[in-house]
């Protein structure tokens, strides 16, 4: 029983710099530091690529949880999937609820510059535990509003970020005489 959500932003930038930028796990736990607590890629240069596993700690909807995830599938620099599972200790750790997720980054070229979209889920089981959750994942934690929120705070933060003067070349000035 999935809940999904997707954001998108225009970034005034190449596929290639969004994409040098946003696999970095600093900048990726910048984007959010309320809710990010740190992301790790298991490869020699602690960037994503196809097959690599990663793990970040984090908070969706006010829960902490515990991502322990995949890329499946990498274009380089336009599409990324990864899949994984999340651990929710709830109660105070008195049980965890496992939570398959996952999501789609692409970077697409337009004219006014690249469209970035993080479209993401999550699969709550279709049992009598998973619907209780799902309801209270929904209704109670607000969390497909939330859900939203976390990415979109994410892609805002590249744009704002990518688009600010620190990170482009100055521009030429006409300073004939």
């Amino acid at each position: 029983m999935y809940v999904t959500d997707k954001a998108e932003i225009v970034i005034d930038a190449s596929p290639e710099e969004i994409w040098e930028y946003v696999t970095d796990p600093v900048h990726w736990t910048a984007s959010n530091p309320e809710e990010h607590y740190g992301l790790e890629y298991d490869t020699p240069d602690n960037r994503p690529q196809e097959g690599a596993t990663f793990h970040q700690a984090e908070e969706v909807a006010g829960m902490y949880a515990d991502l322990h995830g995949r890329f499946q599938y990498i274009d380089h620099p336009h599409v990324a999937v990864w899949t994984g599972t999340a651990y929710y200790p709830v109660l105070r750790g008195l049980v965890t609820v496992r939570i398959p997720e996952g999501g789609t980054i692409r970077l697409e070229e337009t004219e006014d510059g690249t469209r970035m979209s993080h479209a993401v889920w999550m699969d709550f089981p279709n049992n009598r535990r998973g619907r209780l959750l799902k309801r209270l994942f929904t209704t109670v934690l607000d969390g497909k509003a939330k859900l939203y929120d976390h990415t979109n705070k994410e892609l805002v933060f590249f744009k704002e970020r990518i688009e600010s003067t620190a990170h482009k070349p100055p521009k030429p000035t006409d300073e004939s005489p």
